[in-house]
């Protein structure tokens, strides 16, 4: 039987992304901030963390709505993403 994990960084009240989120700014307006332990510069805690978190990633799993964000001309490419990183 296999894990499901839930993984995404929230705010304290409850936001994952800034207002007005978008197809020019998925993460809203200002939302990079709370996103930025693992897309901005990371301590080597963070690494790790991620460094793992990947390595034992078999799906990601998103809803429709943030698909259409990643999926859209700003989203996620060779330089973002889940492993965009890693060979």
């Amino acid at each position: 039987m296999g894990n499901v994990v839930l993984d995404i960084s929230m705010s304290l009240d409850g936001f994952v992304t800034g207002p007005n989120p978008g197809l020019d700014s998925g993460l809203g307006e200002g939302g990079e901030t709370l996103h930025d332990w693992a897309i901005g510069a990371k301590s080597e805690v963070d690494a790790a963390l991620l460094d793992e978190a990947i390595v034992n990633t078999g799906t990601v799993l998103m809803g429709r709505r943030t698909f259409d964000f990643v999926d859209g001309p700003h989203g996620w490419g060779d330089d973002i993403g889940y492993g965009a990183e890693r060979d």
